[in-house]
């Protein structure tokens, strides 16, 4: 396996697999995988040349938080409202790895390599958020060992896209059980 940034020639194997794994939709258009020059992706390529998982990072604009959490909090703490203010706060938006290959350290290894571009951009903190289902990835652990703290969760992150049938979550039942868990980290 292999890790290499992200190129459009990767693109319908990355809408496949978030649509495998996260659900039908969750990229909007493909041009969401990667939608600006300040975006980090990266894929894990297998030996059969198919795309077994890959993450999404950048640093948010001047301001870009509220944006980011779609003003969904009525708070932001201190630091990270500095951050914003400051355009120093990176985030972690999608991490996903095939279920094939789960297991195996990818996700550490995707996350690992999107934290040091993030940093490297500018970020002094960063936050990293999940999709957290009924078939749950448990990333306590694996956020605790990295440095980052449970920040929050939001359930209903993703339900106003779902329940209009715009995004259709694989975890699904009569309605949306997804919800969003944030982590933060101070880096500096």
């Amino acid at each position: 396996m292999r890790i290499e940034e992200y190129s459009p020639r990767w693109q319908a194997k990355v809408s496949a697999l978030a649509d495998r794994v996260l659900g039908t939709g969750f990229f909007e258009s493909p041009a969401q995988i990667q939608r600006d020059v300040a975006s980090c992706v990266f894929v894990v390529i297998d030996k059969q040349d198919e795309v077994a998982g890959f993450v999404r990072g950048r640093v948010l604009p001047k301001g870009g938080l509220g944006d980011f959490l779609e003003y969904r909090l009525p708070e932001i703490p201190e630091d990270l409202h500095q951050a914003d203010a400051e355009g120093a706060l990176g985030v972690v938006q999608t991490v996903v790895v095939s279920p094939e290959h789960q297991g195996k350290g990818l996700g550490t290894k995707l996350l690992q390599i999107v934290h040091d571009k993030v940093i490297g951009r500018g970020a002094d903190k960063l936050i990293v958020t999940f999709k957290r289902g009924s078939r749950d990835a448990h990333v306590d652990r694996l956020m605790e060992k990295l440095g980052f703290a449970f920040w929050l969760k939001l359930e209903t992150y993703w339900r106003r896209r779902c329940d209009l049938g715009e995004f259709a979550c694989v975890d699904r039942g009569e309605t949306c059980n997804c919800e969003a868990v944030f982590y933060r980290k101070k880096v500096f």
